[in-house]
């Protein structure tokens, strides 16, 4: 069985060019073969700063948004995340999603 693996979008922010690049690498991915390939954007999910009450850790989501893009990674085995540089850091989109 091959391993998943997913191109995460992570920029949310309007007139963005992440799609067009997470595409293109999505499109190498899957023309190289040796993974099942996902595009995923951070975008369709939604993600509210700091609503859900329990610690991520717990994983003990109460939000239909946070078990939504819980079970999506919850599926890969690696992951490529395509983010923009936001005052020298990732964006705020990226670092939400993550914790």
């Amino acid at each position: 069985m091959a391993m998943e693996l997913q191109t995460i979008i992570c920029s949310t922010r309007p007139g963005r060019i992440g799609p067009s690049i997470a595409k293109w690498f999505h499109e190498f991915a899957t023309r190289h073969g040796k993974f099942t390939t996902k595009l995923v954007d951070l975008q369709d999910f939604n993600l509210p700063i700091f609503d859900e009450p329990n610690h991520p850790r717990l994983q003990k989501y109460e939000k239909e948004h946070t078990k939504r893009w819980s079970a999506s990674v919850a599926t890969a085995d690696a992951y490529v995340f395509v983010t923009p540089e936001f005052n020298y850091c990732p964006p705020p989109s990226f670092d939400n999603a993550l914790n």
